[in-house]
């Protein structure tokens, strides 16, 4: 993506180390657009996905402008820059997501040609860190375990549920679900998706839903809803944390709306603390 004459432009295998290097300087914040930008590095999505503003080696702030468009370590005045750009545009991304104060920024050039289509403002989500291993709750074990090919169709249901519920929209509309099975089947394949299963029924989920540099961004966890309210989800979480570090990164994060009092109280139980706050503008 060029804008001739302009600061924005599109990132180029040259200035892929400039970025990649610059997203790292908050990787807790840049979790889920740093593993895509990561994931693009040696393929056309890199140029088509993600633009800089600035020099190619000392960029001033990154975009990532596919499924979801978010900013990462973007300088304000970056940031104005791919505001009025990006409302030039027609709207491809289903959501705009990353740092609060840096989506407020962004979105003031977007409001007046994106605005009509936002489903729902979701202005604070507190960004949270799992704490030290050392200090970190000792709570009975519930069985969590990866999930292992071939338990997929034991899994979907439930992903599918969470997706509803945190979403506000069905994955199998569109293309029936196929497009969200095979990121199910993809997530187990890798090892990232845990699961606490009974009588071939997930009764609690959590995804490791990006990887990037130091850290493990949890997604779509998931707590049937017959056991809820009885410290299900307090101590899947922790031992998610243990298990997760093993398994992939030592720093383990996550994002929650600021109304889901019930998970806050989760997440602070199993050891988690506030480290910043996000915010999902989602259409």
């Amino acid at each position: 993506m060029f804008w001739r004459g302009g600061r924005v432009r599109a990132i180029r295998s040259g200035s892929f180390d400039a970025a990649l290097a610059l997203a790292l300087t908050e990787p807790v914040i840049n979790a889920l657009a740093g593993a895509r930008l990561q994931e693009s590095a040696r393929s056309a999505a890199l140029s088509q996905e993600f633009s800089l503003a600035g020099e190619e080696q000392q960029p001033e702030g990154l975009l990532w402008h596919g499924v979801n468009l978010s900013p990462l370590s973007a300088t304000d005045r970056a940031l104005d820059d791919f505001g009025r750009h990006m409302a030039a545009r027609a709207r491809r991304a289903s959501s705009v997501v990353g740092d609060r104060a840096a989506v407020q920024r962004l979105w003031e050039p977007l409001a007046p040609t994106w605005g009509a289509d936002v489903r729902e403002y979701r202005w604070s989500q507190p960004l949270l860190l799992a704490g030290d291993p050392v200090d970190a709750p000792q709570l009975a074990p519930v069985g969590l375990r990866p999930a292992v090919p071939g338990e997929e169709q034991i899994v979907f249901p439930a992903a599918v549920a969470m997706f509803r519920e945190e979403v506000g929209v069905d994955p199998l509309a569109g293309d029936g679900g196929r497009s969200y099975r095979a990121r199910i089947g993809e997530l187990i394949r890798n090892r990232r998706t845990y699961v606490v299963i009974e009588d071939g029924e997930v009764l609690f989920k959590a995804d490791v839903g990006s990887l990037f540099g130091p850290t493990a961004q949890i997604h779509g966890v998931w707590v049937r809803r017959d056991q809820r309210g009885r410290g299900l989800g307090r101590a899947g979480m922790a031992e998610l944390v243990r298990q997760v570090r093993r398994d992939h990164a030592p720093q383990v994060s996550l994002y929650v709306n600021d109304f889901n009092e019930p998970a806050r109280r989760a997440y602070a139980a199993s050891g988690f603390h506030q480290v910043g706050e996000l915010t999902t503008i989602l259409f």
